[in-house]
């Protein structure tokens, strides 16, 4: 039996968690492949703009990884347990992995712009059920998600201009 933290009780709502659950899942895949896409680009940049995103890929991937964390506790709390393996992650994430090679800064940018902007929408279509469980701590928990991805797809996209 799995418990549930915010007192749903009925088949819509138990419909409902499982989605939660299955969204949470996917948002943790999706941050354990960008945390090893973080690290990829933080080893392999290169050329104009190499210190401004080996900083910045160091930074993000450290903040990545408390978020994964977070993520991963939540699906805990309601009694499920949460995808832990690269082959799972790479079955329910819907960002890709990035080969080992060179890559340049603005190049970077890009990509990350993308996949912030993917993981953004999965987050909003998430919150959208989340409301209606009234569990603060997630719908919190998805908030500061998206506030992150908003403000990185932000910085992402300014470095671009440069």
């Amino acid at each position: 039996m799995h418990e549930n933290m915010s007192g749903m009780e009925n088949k819509e709502n138990k419909e409902n968690m499982m989605m939660i659950v299955e969204g949470l899942n996917m948002c943790l895949a999706n941050l354990n492949i960008m945390y090893v896409k973080l690290h990829n680009f933080h080893w392999n940049v290169v050329g104009m703009g190499f210190f401004d995103m080996h900083e910045k890929t160091q930074e993000l991937y450290e903040q990545v990884a408390e978020m994964f964390d977070r993520v991963a506790e939540k699906i805990r709390m309601y009694g499920y347990n949460p995808l832990a393996s690269m082959h799972s992650y790479l079955r329910v994430g819907t960002i890709k992995e990035a080969p080992s090679e060179e890559i340049n800064a603005t190049t970077v940018a890009n990509i990350l712009a993308d996949d912030f902007s993917q993981m953004l929408m999965e987050l909003q279509n998430l919150d959208e059920i989340a409301v209606d469980t009234h569990d603060e701590c997630l719908i919190n928990l998805i908030a500061d998600g998206m506030c992150f991805l908003q403000k990185n797809i932000w910085m992402m996209n300014a470095y671009k201009t440069r």
